[in-house]
């Protein structure tokens, strides 16, 4: 099963909150998101506590401002939804590409 690496397009679904327990964001029931997992989508700090999980495992993740530079506490609850490959210009792009054809298993064909 593919994991969470280097040059893979990770789709996460998450709940973020603040220290207080305010939920600042929620794209559990709204569309996913995708980066390039060591690309410079998302703090490095949060994607090194996503590295090896595979898709639907979910795990609870936090960031603090005195480690990873950021304004205030946050923690993610954090749901894995799909991993695939990097396209080579999403590699030299550094972000995932919309739209894009990809052969997912013999005969089929995914659109990202």
């Amino acid at each position: 099963m593919m994991q969470v690496s280097k040059n893979r397009i990770v789709t996460i679904r998450y709940i973020m909150q603040n220290s207080r327990g305010d939920i600042l964001e929620n794209t559990m029931g709204g569309p996913s998101a995708s980066y390039l997992h060591g690309g410079s989508g998302i703090l490095p700090s949060l994607q090194g506590q996503l590295e090896g999980l595979t898709p639907g495992e979910r795990k609870q993740v936090f960031l603090s401002r005195d480690r990873d530079a950021v304004p205030e506490d946050f923690s993610f609850e954090v749901w894995i939804e799909k991993i695939r490959e990097a396209l080579p210009q999403e590699q030299t792009l550094g972000y995932p590409l919309t739209g894009v054809a990809v052969e997912c298993a013999p005969g089929c064909t995914c659109y990202y």
